[in-house]
């Protein structure tokens, strides 16, 4: 770590692994005069040494130590139980009975299927109290991706109560990114298996933060005070690398190729995806969250209908509008159940 003294202008370099806490003193090298440093968040001294870069090193050792030790990190189990209904429709004898089987296994995700079916969002204007009746106005395929949200949820968790709010506003985005993406798929008349496909997208295509998070917290390579860190700072250690990790998390967990494939490039579309229609239906959702501020990103001056992916999907600026409050009322009065 470099540490500038104002007094002669000298550049005090100290190695990283001296660093022994976040505040301390040092005399300058050249002049002595005493140095009080304080390291905010010591995750952004992610850049090395002028010479390390010279070399070719990386420039993000968070990104590196998730490299290193991704199969180390404590991450949740992925959500499993909406595979598990997945895989109950394609069997021979399938009945609604089954679904409703599956899931009563989970009581809290039970309730907030009968509350969302009761809620203004799905058009509860009749009460229901039984979870097969709920299940059959849902309708399966809703109901599916529900429970993947519900399951999502838990993903975003930590005991740490210092990475609590930063956790809150991951989900609250990638809940976004997924009801906003199913509902531009329904705009489009894309098939129910692509509707599908996107809305699980949207709710993983950030997870490569969460490898930033957990790397935050597991790592003893280098120090962090989290207690400092805000969301701004770690938006600027995670985003260069997070679609290239989470799909590399989620590639070696065998999930679907062309899922993987819209996690890694959401952000940036490159020329060989140019046609992936449902890759642009995500990175499209993605930007319209980021405008009207679903999530720990505002960008409120982004024009969606300049983007690539919005002309690629044949959506006016009119379309977009209405989009942008559908979306949002969707996504915050869904969160408001899931909570």
């Amino acid at each position: 770590m470099k540490i500038f003294c104002p007094m002669c202008n000298n550049h005090n370099l100290i190695p990283d692994e001296e660093l022994s806490s976040n505040l301390f003193s040092i005399l300058c090298e050249k002049c002595s005069q005493l140095l009080s440093v304080k390291i905010v968040v010591e995750a952004l001294q992610v850049v090395k040494s002028e010479a390390a870069q010279q070399a070719g090193a990386s420039k993000n050792r968070v990104s590196d130590y998730i490299r290193a030790h991704m199969d180390e990190l404590n991450l949740p189990v992925l959500p499993i139980l909406a595979g598990k209904i997945r895989q109950a429709k394609q069997t021979p004898n399938f009945s609604i009975a089954n679904i409703v089987d599956l899931v009563k296994t989970d009581q809290i995700i039970a309730s907030k299927i009968l509350e969302l079916a009761n809620s203004a969002a799905y058009g509860g204007l009749v009460e229901i109290t039984d979870l097969k009746r709920a299940i059959i106005k849902l309708g399966l395929s809703t109901t599916e991706m529900l429970v993947q949200a519900l399951e999502n949820r838990r993903i975003y968790s930590s005991d740490n109560i210092y990475v609590q709010s930063l956790l809150k506003e991951l989900w609250l985005h990638s809940l976004g990114v997924a009801l906003s993406a199913q509902t531009i798929a329904k705009l489009l008349k894309m098939e129910s298996e692509a509707e599908s496909e996107v809305f699980t997208a949207g709710l993983l295509h950030d997870f490569g933060y969460l490898l930033f998070v957990q790397a935050l917290l597991q790592a003893k390579d280098f120090k962090v005070d989290l207690e400092a860190m805000n969301i701004t700072e770690f938006m600027e250690v995670a985003f260069e690398d997070h679609g290239k990790l989470g799909a590399q998390y989620l590639r070696e967990r065998n999930l679907p190729k062309s899922l993987v494939t819209i996690v890694a490039f959401h952000e940036d579309i490159p020329p060989e995806e140019a046609e992936n229609r449902q890759l642009h239906v995500v990175a499209l959702a993605n930007q319209l969250c980021k405008k009207v501020g679903l999530g720990p990103v505002h960008e409120p001056d982004l024009r969606l209908e300049l983007t690539e992916s919005a002309q690629t999907l044949d959506l006016n600026e009119l379309k977009l509008a209405d989009l942008e409050v559908k979306c949002e009322d969707l996504v915050k009065t869904v969160a408001a159940v899931l909570g």
